[in-house]
């Protein structure tokens, strides 16, 4: 074959279109013409002349249904001056810039999230199902407790962040959503984390070895080159975090809320230190695992309110006497919605090592298709 074969035929394979995932470099399989697929890509012809398309694959196919966008006809392609255009093909199959003042497509490329009521945060369930199996090397299940300790300390502050800017997204756009989320993890459990923290590291700060420098003894800290004397402890080490802790109690709005609690993470010092888990962190998560996920099982699984507690009511809407006991439990008492849940799951006579290994083996199916 000549070189200049060669050259025709790779023109050729660039003109086919490609649907490549951002994130991996998975490349998908493509179909005929104007056939589509549900797997939350769009799947397009190889003759569609679009050259390759990064898949938005952070939107979900189902909740752009529900917001009235089909995602067959919904995607994105790279500009060469760099960014990205959001196209939508018509039905004549022409593919034309997607309409950026319609609100849920602005909402969709500036907040990154469709309000949908329908989703549920479907994941946290599965992640609660690990939590109630997992087991130490000798195969005994360790309980949510230990669970939780595993992730280490520094899990609590990074998750919070991204709860946080999530739930700052949200506000004004989808208040149900928000009010169901900052129930666990609001204003006062960051503003706790902070107080916490400020009296873990005074402990740990004043329990370090200490040197000597002309007689002042000092101790050595990430952060201070020269280590920090131990009469400069509470001036330098405490006393401006607990400062940015106060910004983090008078926070008025969402958006400035996740900034104080930015700002005071990254002021932090000692984090080299070892310290334990706030309790009140590990309580909005027993509380926030719990709701989510008896939420699901109460809407996708079949599964009946449980009837030995204060909450049920005989001809009640279950998803009405969970708001109910959620509302009791939000102020600290999250681990009592848990006790709540085990009770669901156990009266429903739900396997849960069972649907761990039917989900491990839909997705291992899922992906031995692609």
């Amino acid at each position: 074959m000549t070189k200049k074969a060669n050259n025709n035929e790779t023109k050729n394979m660039n003109a086919n279109t490609r649907i490549v995932c951002p994130e991996c470099g998975a490349e998908f399989d493509l179909l005929a013409p104007h056939e589509h697929t549900e797997k939350n890509v769009t799947v397009l012809g190889m003759d569609s002349g679009l050259g390759t398309v990064y898949l938005p694959v952070n939107k979900r196919a189902d909740a752009l249904r529900k917001a009235g966008i089909d995602p067959s006809k919904f995607f994105a392609i790279p500009l060469p001056t760099g960014g990205s255009q959001w196209m939508q093909m018509q039905d004549d199959g022409k593919a034309v810039p997607a309409d950026v003042n319609d609100p849920v497509v602005r909402q969709i490329i500036e907040g990154g999230t469709v309000p949908n009521r329908n989703l549920f945060r479907r994941w946290i369930m599965s992640q609660v199902f690990r939590a109630l199996t997992e087991r130490d090397y000798r195969g005994r299940v360790i309980g949510i407790a230990a669970w939780i300790t595993r992730h280490g300390y520094e899990y609590q502050w990074k998750m919070l962040l991204d709860e946080l800017h999530t739930q700052a997204k949200l506000y004004g756009k989808d208040m149900e959503n928000f009010r169901a989320r900052n129930r666990w993890f609001n204003k006062e459990v960051a503003w706790t984390m902070a107080m916490d923290y400020i009296k873990q590291l005074k402990k740990n700060a004043y329990k370090q070895a200490t040197r000597n420098c002309k007689g002042n003894p000092y101790i050595r800290v990430k952060g201070f080159d020269k280590g920090v004397f131990v009469e400069d402890i509470e001036k330098k080490m405490l006393t401006p975090l607990r400062c940015l802790a106060l910004h983090i109690s008078s926070a008025k709005t969402p958006d400035k809320l996740e900034k104080a609690v930015k700002d005071f993470w990254a002021a932090a010092k000692g984090k080299e230190w070892s310290y334990n888990q706030c309790a009140a962190w590990k309580d909005a998560f027993r509380g926030a695992g719990a709701y989510f996920t008896m939420q699901n099982l109460l809407r996708f699984h079949g599964a009946n309110f449980p009837k030995d507690n204060d909450f049920y009511i005989r001809g009640r809407q279950p998803l009405d006497m969970l708001e109910t006991a959620a509302a009791t439990y939000q102020d600290g008492e999250g681990w009592r919605l848990w006790g709540l849940m085990l009770q669901m799951i156990k009266e429903n006579n739900i396997d849960i090592e069972a649907k761990r290994k039917q989900w491990a083996a839909e997705k291992q199916a899922r992906l031995s298709r692609r």
